[in-house]
C-alpha cells in the first residue's frame, strides 16, 4: 500500500513572537533539513531493499564499504557544497546585521 503523499505547504509560515531574525532562520532551516533528511532516508531505505531483493548487495556489503580516495575527496566536495548552502541564509543574515550595526555605529 503506497504512503498517501502530504501536500507541500505554500507560503511562509508564521512568525515566532519574540523570536529574532536569526532564530526564525535557524528554525526554517532545520525544519527544512529534517523534512529533506526524512524524505532521503525513506529513500536510501527503499534502495537499499530492492538491491537486496534482487540479490546484487546485501547489507553488510553497504554498511562496510570504504571510499576509494577519489570517492572520498568528492563525497567532501559534495559535502563542503552542501554545508555552504544550507548556512548561507544565516551567513547572510549574519552579513547583514554587521553591515546595519557599522552603519548604525557611523551615525
Amino acid at each position: 500500500m503506497a504512503e498517501e503523499e502530504l501536500p507541500r505547504i505554500q507560503g511562509k509560515r508564521r512568525a515566532i513572537p519574540g523570536a529574532s531574525d536569526t532564530e526564525e532562520c535557524l528554525l526554517g532551516m532545520v525544519t527544512t533539513l529534517t523534512s529533506e533528511l526524512a524524505i532521503t532516508r525513506e529513500r536510501l531505505d527503499t534502495l537499499e531493499r530492492l538491491v537486496e531483493k534482487a540479490g546484487i548487495l546485501e547489507r553488510p556489503d553497504i554498511e562496510t564499504f570504504e571510499a576509494a580516495p577519489a570517492q572520498a575527496e568528492e563525497r567532501q566536495g559534495i559535502r563542503q557544497r552542501l554545508i555552504a548552502k544550507v548556512f548561507r541564509p544565516l551567513r547572510d543574515a549574519a552579513e547583514r546585521d554587521a553591515r546595519q550595526a557599522g552603519q548604525a555605529a557611523d551615525h
